[in-house]
């Protein structure tokens, strides 16, 4: 039972990257879910270089960390799936990678309750949830 809660937990983290990418804009002009609401924004963002190099401006910056976030959550959900697609891979791995897909849950919980909306902190509670009980059950000596 646990391999599969712990499976389950890879889903929100799945389908929540592969969202968050698809929602990305990737040119000014595009109107996506993460598209400011302000169309202005936009050219504002392309004409502020950040401080740190004038080799790149906000909106680029913004869009490659839109969209390296959505491959780290894609990644995080396949490195479950990889660990929990048979018993033997998980039964050899649980005892590392359960805590370590909680803690790295809880951390996205935490993240998603300060700076995100309701959509990803329901979905990164869900995980939380579906880790820990794995964990939990895997502390039991249930698996």
């Amino acid at each position: 039972m646990s391999r599969y809660l712990f499976l389950l937990g890879a889903l929100p983290y799945l389908v929540l990257g592969a969202a968050h990418a698809l929602a990305t804009p990737l040119r000014q002009g595009d109107r996506r879910g993460l598209s400011p609401r302000d169309p202005e924004l936009a050219g504002r963002m392309a004409e502020s270089p950040v401080r740190m190099t004038n080799r790149t401006n906000v909106w680029l910056a913004w869009v490659g960390f839109n969209l390296s976030h959505s491959l780290g959550a894609l990644l995080f959900g396949l490195f479950v799936v990889v660990i929990g697609r048979s018993d033997a891979s998980f039964a050899s791995q649980a005892a590392l990678c359960v805590p370590l897909a909680t803690a790295v849950s809880a951390a996205y919980l935490y993240l998603a309750t300060q700076y995100w909306f309701r959509t990803p902190i329901l979905g990164c509670g869900f995980a939380f949830v579906s880790f820990a009980s794995a964990w939990a059950l895997l502390s039991s000596g249930a698996r």
